[in-house]
């Protein structure tokens, strides 16, 4: 179907509204309102016309079925023709529609709630055009479900971050917009929230800013049938090239959950932002956020030079990239390191530290920026076999190149002539089991030769532009690498480090010019672990959905009570007459943390976030007696502000 652009207004292909959900049979009749509101001011008084607002819908091929949408248009879309608008894409939250707002709560498209600071009066006084997307995701037809987005649970075939690029191009084509990226935002309440960092986050060659009012940072979503836990809090990766915002409230329900992803985004995110309001859960600063969006409309930040990208789907495009797998299970493909010498390729059960999936295929597609035709050199290091291969590949007629590859770490590195070609290979903390906040941190970089000839008087400086982070040796060199081989630079890092609260440290490491990410976990000081149990295939009353009690058996073992080589064990917190399983983060070689399980809290606190905790592996060559340091981590319910435990421990090995 095409579509002419009209000069003013809606085309004839976009259609009236058919249902209004919720209202009587004989008020679900095909129309189109466009009723300029006024803001009611303080006093009665009317003040300037707000935005003309139309409720309409297209025909979705993604969805098969019409789908509804609101659209807000500022009142010199009608007197200029020949102007062009910016786009804010406004996703809702639970209980809410394109044209309803949520039950039980206050409306902010247009009137005097929230003081009238509403998306209708700030159209209506800037040149900018907003869309409201309808989330209703029906699991029988007509049925009246509250739950937007297929997301916790994955319920139907509807996958609305696949719809975005549709409804996107079909507002591109039918309404005066400026179709760059630099142009087009996402901005969401709530789960709608969690929507506009998902989708922006998925879709960063098409969106240039997005914002949050108060959205959860953790829900199941992806593919039906092999769903994904989400969370936002590790994904900040996607976000290159964009500025991002989030709005937290003093007396949000869901406060505790905003802190913990501040931890991290405040400090790796350089053109993120939190705003905290005196507010419950809802949209406080509507004109504050959408007016950060004009700043980026004003502002763009240019595409990325090195990007990076995870993905719930087992297929996706972004950055020109074109990515496929054969994955049947939750999990993420992951792009790291992105340009046009190469990249850097896994698989993961979760993020960050998930365990690999190397018997997934993976095809990946470049973007087409080498010349058609020509022969390349690459190099492939799998860094998780050691193995290195040298290989010569084509570029196509349109100059992409192509690989198969599996889920393993896969380092790529691509040039037209024998030349070297650096990256991180990893770092190591020196005489201290982990990086502690308001303690020194000493590192060992390891920089890896992904090219095809040996790199020599190898020179690299180190920064931080992270609050509380302060690099006093920021330079390191290594005086040879040879292709496809890592060496460690001669000199240790210092970094000083702030007491405050983060949970990452962001590093870059400047190599031949490009700013190479290194982010290093960061955990509070903390006291021993005092009462807890090892769990090795012993069956325990077990705390399960924050507040329900039901026996289970942990780990897998001899059933003992100590670790041993080779067994499966459960470190749990003792909680009254029953356990709480942890989360436990190590480097240490003889244990593996990679299997990771999640427990729901949403029938608690109506919340998509879970508890964690970690299934050890201790390894079978790792005999006793030794003693390995952890860091352990769970939490306590007590709405809405839990408590987050944190210890260190001492795990003893013991047998063969």
């Amino acid at each position: 179907m095409t579509h002419a652009k009209p000069a003013a207004g809606p085309t004839a292909g976009a259609t009236p509204a058919a249902a209004h959900f919720g209202y009587p049979d004989a008020v679900l009749r095909p129309f189109i309102y466009a009723i300029a509101f006024s803001t009611v001011a303080a006093g009665g008084a009317w003040a300037q016309p707000d935005a003309r607002i139309l409720d309409l819908k297209h025909s979705s091929s993604v969805f098969g079925e019409e789908r509804n949408f609101r659209i807000f248009l500022p009142p010199s879309y009608d007197q200029a023709a020949e102007r062009r608008y910016p786009v804010i894409y406004f996703f809702h939250g639970w209980g809410e529609r394109y044209n309803q707002p949520p039950r039980g709560g206050r409306g902010y498209d247009s009137g005097d709630q929230y003081g009238g600071d509403n998306i209708a009066r700030f159209v209506g006084s800037n040149d900018v055009i907003v869309v409201r997307w309808d989330g209703y995701n029906p699991r029988t037809p007509g049925e009246d479900y509250p739950r937007p987005y297929n997301i916790s649970p994955v319920e139907t075939h509807r996958q609305f971050p696949l719809y975005f690029p549709e409804l996107v191009g079909y507002i591109d084509a039918n309404y005066r917009t400026i179709a760059d990226r630099g142009h087009r935002a996402t901005a969401g309440l709530s789960m709608g929230g969690f929507m506009s960092f998902w989708v922006a986050g998925k879709y960063p060659h098409l969106v240039g800013s997005a914002s949050n009012f108060m959205g959860s940072s953790e829900f199941y979503a992806g593919p039906n049938g092999f769903p994904s836990e989400y969370r936002h809090t590790e994904m900040y990766g996607n976000y290159e090239g964009l500025r991002t915002r989030i709005v937290t409230g003093s007396r949000d329900f869901i406060r505790w959950y905003h802190r913990r992803m501040s931890a991290t985004w405040n400090f790796v995110r350089p053109f993120h932002e939190q705003e905290e309001f005196d507010a419950e859960h809802g949209t406080p600063g509507m004109a504050k956020t959408l007016g950060f969006h004009m700043k980026a409309f004003r502002e763009p930040l240019p595409a990325p030079g090195l990007w990076h990208h995870a993905d719930v789907y087992p297929a996706f495009e972004v950055w020109g990239y074109s990515v496929q797998t054969d994955r049947h299970t939750p999990g993420f493909t992951v792009l790291d390191n992105v340009s046009r010498s190469g990249f850097r390729s896994s698989v993961r059960e979760w993020l960050p530290g998930g365990r690999l999936l190397p018997s997934v295929a993976v095809r990946i597609v470049t973007d087409p920026v080498y010349t058609p035709g020509k022969a390349y050199r690459v190099t492939d290091v799998n860094r998780s076999s050691g193995e290195v291969r040298h290989i010569r590949t084509k570029s196509d007629a349109r100059g992409r190149l192509h690989f198969q590859l599996d889920g393993a770490v896969h380092e790529i590195g691509i040039s037209e002539a024998a030349a070297p070609i650096l990256t991180l290979a990893g770092s190591r903390i020196v005489n201290a089991p982990r990086a502690t906040a308001g303690q020194p941190l000493r590192l060992k970089l390891s920089l890896l030769n992904k090219g095809t000839a040996a790199a020599r008087n190898v020179r690299a400086s180190v920064k931080s532009t992270a609050p509380g982070a302060t690099v006093r040796t920021p330079r390191i060199s290594v005086p040879r690498i040879a292709a496809g081989k890592s060496a460690e630079a001669a000199e240790e890092l210092l970094v000083e480090l702030d007491a405050a609260r983060r949970e990452m440290l962001r590093l870059l490491i400047t190599l031949d010019g490009v700013d190479l990410p290194l982010d290093i976990p960061v955990f509070p000081r903390a006291d021993p672990m005092a009462d807890y149990v090892i769990a090795d295939g012993t069956k325990l009353p077990v705390w399960q959905r924050a507040v329900q009690q039901s026996e289970a058996v942990l780990g897998v073992g001899n059933g003992d009570g100590k670790a041993q080589p080779g067994e499966m064990i459960v470190i749990a917190a003792r909680d009254g007459n029953a356990v709480r399983p942890v989360e436990v983060f190590s480097s240490d070689p003889c244990v593996d943390t990679s299997k990771r399980v999640s427990d729901p809290w949403g029938a608690y606190d109506n919340v998509g976030e879970t508890a964690k905790y970690t299934i050890l592996l201790i390894a079978p060559s790792c005999s006793g007696p030794r003693d390995i340091p952890l860091f352990v981590r769970y939490q306590l319910p007590n709405k809405p502000e839990h408590v987050l435990k944190e210890h260190v421990l001492s795990l003893s090995i013991s047998g063969r």
